[in-house]
């Protein structure tokens, strides 16, 4: 119960008692008040009488009989009634030698006295008086007893009652109102005390609520760390009850499922997601079991990882975490085709230098054909050089590198510069090679940035038609530097624009074979491209393709 209402009540309760009290004694004391006035003016009343009777005993009682509910009883002193006020007929009236009034006034001159009706309800007072003569005059008052004069002002008290009580709820209510509000507010603000008793209550109100503060504090910062923590985490996070209802989740773990929701709660597991290897991976760990699996969503691989999660030995949960493993599936079957495939090019022109060479010592080559034998084998041994270059190359940029080895880097420099160096070769292919080059300067490795020009730049000699030609442009377009590449040969069919990049991928095999090239040259230059923050495009058609490397 609130301690307002109970002082309420207990104002309430003292109120009532009070007014009940206050009636009863009220009426009592009043009740002895009138009836010691009554009796006063009996008495009064019946001195007046018998000065007069005592002055002329034959004087005329009847002129006193009648007045203000008085009655007058005239006594001889053997107790027969002579006359009286109320019944004429004194005949028929009873000796009263033995009523208590008359033998206390016979035996000490006065005497009084008086008499419950029960039946009237009424109460009646004697007082009687002894003459000259030696008789004795009595005079009796009837009035209403006490348990009348209530009953008659019982009305008026209820309506005082009631009002006093309306009175006094109204104060109690004011007074409740006033003692709470100082230790609402105490316990509210934990300082100072409206009253001396409650000082000792109020210091450790205000302890409490100082360390409750400070653990409350702690408690946010810890629960806004980890939620941080969770809804930045690249993986999915999932933690179900018992029930497999889920208590938390994060965005990733919306968006790695597929699930409309982010953060969801209060829902179960099932109306989450409804993967199959996620909802049996859950059950596993609710009956206490670790349990991994694999799946796939939207085309993305997922590993799911669920444990169960015992709190005082007590099973409460499992906890999901859901990786995207995508990209190393896909680096996994890249690294597979990769060793596929450097060891079908390795083996290549290894098997043309063998047999070569097996051919020769074997003596059953002219001497005329030794020279053509071994020229292909130097030929062959120049594609496996040029091979395991790039291979090398490829894995120096596929390790970590610091931006210390960055530098300015003009673009247009290094463009000329490839430009003289494969002008030989392109002369030789009756190739053109042209430079139309603006000043964009990047930050990054020159060695790298040649090596990637002059990659784009020997595979549009190699794949050019007869009397083509390669340009070589730079530029600044809205402070993005750019290099492009452009020729006239054969083009490169839609269909493989999204794949030319990868390593050893060849458009058409045969002529690669004829070229001499090793399929890494555009695998190497999309390396350098990333490892510079850039990107690189293509746009290719029969009549030439273009190739742009964006900074």
């Amino acid at each position: 119960m609130k301690l307002s209402k109970k002082l309420l009540k207990n104002f309430s309760v003292i109120a009532v008692v009070s007014i009940l009290l206050t009636a009863v004694f009220s009426t009592a004391a009043f009740w002895f008040v009138f009836s010691d006035e009554q009796e006063a003016e009996v008495r009064q009343y019946t001195d007046k009488i018998i000065s007069v009777y005592n002055s002329d005993s034959e004087i005329d009682l009847s002129k006193y009989y009648g007045i203000d509910d008085f009655r007058v009883t005239l006594i001889k002193s053997d107790g027969s009634v002579v006359s009286d006020s109320v019944d004429t007929n004194v005949s028929s009236m009873p000796n009263h030698s033995d009523r208590p009034e008359f033998e206390q006034a016979i035996k000490d001159g006065n005497g009084s006295s008086h008499r419950m009706s029960e039946t009237l309800n009424k109460i009646t007072y004697y007082y009687a008086e002894k003459t000259a003569d030696g008789s004795v005059i009595r005079v009796a008052k009837t009035i209403d007893s006490i348990y009348g004069i209530f009953l008659f002002v019982i009305p008026s008290i209820l309506i005082i009652m009631i009002g006093v009580f309306v009175v006094c709820t109204i104060l109690a209510k004011r007074s409740t109102k006033k003692i709470v509000e100082p230790i609402k507010e105490m316990a509210d603000n934990g300082s100072g005390s409206p009253y001396d008793e409650l000082l000792p209550l109020s210091q450790k109100i205000a302890s409490q609520q100082r360390q409750i503060k400070r653990q409350m504090r702690r408690l946010q910062f810890e629960k806004d760390k980890i939620s941080t923590l969770i809804e930045n985490m690249a993986e999915g996070f999932i933690l179900i009850d018992v029930d497999k209802k889920v208590l938390m989740s994060n965005y990733s773990a919306s968006k790695l499922l597929g699930a409309d929701d982010d953060g969801v709660t209060d829902k179960t597991l099932i109306a989450f997601s409804r993967n199959e290897v996620l909802n049996d991976c859950v059950d596993k760990a609710l009956s206490g079991e670790s349990k991994n699996g694999d799946t796939t969503v939207k085309g993305r691989a997922l590993q799911i990882i669920t444990n169960p999660v015992y709190s005082n030995g007590e099973k409460n949960g499992a906890i999901c975490l859901i990786i995207d493993v995508s990209a190393k599936k896909k680096a996994e079957k890249m690294r597979r085709e990769f060793t596929a495939n450097v060891t079908h090019e390795l083996k290549t022109p290894l098997t043309s230098i063998s047999g070569y060479a097996e051919i020769i010592a074997s003596g059953l080559v002219k001497p005329d054909d030794i020279p053509n034998f071994a020229n292909k084998i130097h030929k062959e041994s120049g594609r496996l050089l040029s091979l395991i270059s790039d291979i090398m190359e490829l894995s120096q940029l596929d390790e970590k590198f610091s931006d210390e080895e960055f530098a300015p880097v003009d673009l247009a420099g290094v463009a000329v510069e490839v430009a003289e160096d494969l002008r030989s070769n392109a002369e030789k292919h009756g190739i053109t090679i042209t430079v139309d080059t603006k000043t964009a300067v990047i930050n990054g490795n020159r060695n790298q940035i040649y090596e990637l020009i002059y990659n784009l730049c020997d595979n549009a000699i190699r794949y050019n038609r007869e009397n083509g030609s390669v340009k070589i442009i730079t530029g600044d377009d809205n402070e993005h530097p750019f290099v492009k590449v452009a020729d006239t040969g054969i083009g490169i069919p839609e269909k493989h624009h999204k794949r030319v990049f990868e390593r050893f991928y060849r458009v058409d095999k045969s002529r690669s074979k004829e070229t001499g090239g090793t399929g890494l040259g555009l695998a190497i230059v999309k390396h350098i491209t990333e490892r510079h923050g850039g990107e690189i495009s293509l746009e290719s058609s029969e009549q030439g393709t273009t190739f742009t490397a964006r900074f």
